[in-house]
C-alpha cells in the first residue's frame, strides 16, 4: 500500500472474510441506491433481489448477498467479490452473479471473484461454468468475469494447479512472494 503511495502504483483488492460475516442479512443495508453509470440514481437492492429470484438462487446465505451488495455499492467500478466465506458454488458464486448482472445492468463491469480457500482447481472450474452457463441466458459478459486465486499460494501450489486443470485468471500471492 506504500509503494501505491509513493509511486502512485494503482492498488487493487477485494473485501475480506471478516467483512463478508460483517452482515447479517438485507436489513443490514444502510442505503439501498447505487448511481449508475449514466448519472441516475438505481435502487440496486431492488435489482439484485429480482435478478436473485429470476434466477432461483433464494437459498444463498442473505448476509453474503447484503455484503456483496454494499461493496459494489463503495466500488462499482472495482468489484470482486469474496466468494468462499460459507459455500463457494452454492452461495458465493450465485450471490457474486445476482449483484455482478444488477453492475452489469446500471452500466458497470464487474471485475470477478477471488478464490482463497478449498481445492482451488476444483472450485474454479465449477465457479467457470456458473459464470459461462447464466452468462449464455444473461449477460454474455458476466463469462468474461476473472477468477482470482488467493491462499498461500506458492511454487508447489502453481505446480499441482497446472497437472490438475483450472480455470483461475489471476493468482493474489502474498505471504510467499517475500
Amino acid at each position: 500500500v506504500l509503494a501505491g503511495y509513493l509511486f502512485d502504483v494503482p492498488i487493487r483488492g477485494t473485501h475480506a472474510h471478516s467483512y463478508v460475516q460483517s452482515f447479517t442479512g438485507i436489513e443490514d443495508l444502510k442505503d439501498r441506491i447505487l448511481v449508475g453509470a449514466d448519472g441516475k440514481e438505481y435502487d440496486f437492492v431492488t435489482i439484485v433481489l429480482e435478478i436473485r429470484g429470476q434466477l432461483g438462487f433464494n437459498h444463498t446465505n442473505e448476509g453474503e448477498l447484503a455484503s456483496f451488495i454494499a461493496y459494489a455499492q463503495a466500488f462499482p467500478r472495482g468489484f470482486m467479490a469474496l466468494v468462499d466465506t460459507y459455500d463457494t458454488l452454492k452461495s458465493g458464486v450465485p450471490n457474486f452473479i445476482c449483484v455482478a448482472l444488477g453492475l452489469f445492468r446500471i452500466g458497470y463491469k464487474p471485475i470477478g471473484v477471488r478464490l482463497d480457500s478449498g481445492d482451488l482447481s476444483y472450485l474454479s472450474k465449477g465457479s467457470r461454468r456458473m459464470l459461462t452457463a447464466i452468462g449464455e441466458r444473461t449477460d454474455p459478459n458476466l463469462s468474461k468475469c476473472t477468477i482470482l486465486a488467493s491462499n498461500e499460494i506458492n511454487r508447489a501450489v502453481l505446480t499441482s494447479l497446472g497437472l490438475q486443470g483450472h480455470e483461475i485468471d489471476a493468482f493474489g500471492i502474498g505471504t510467499h512472494l517475500v
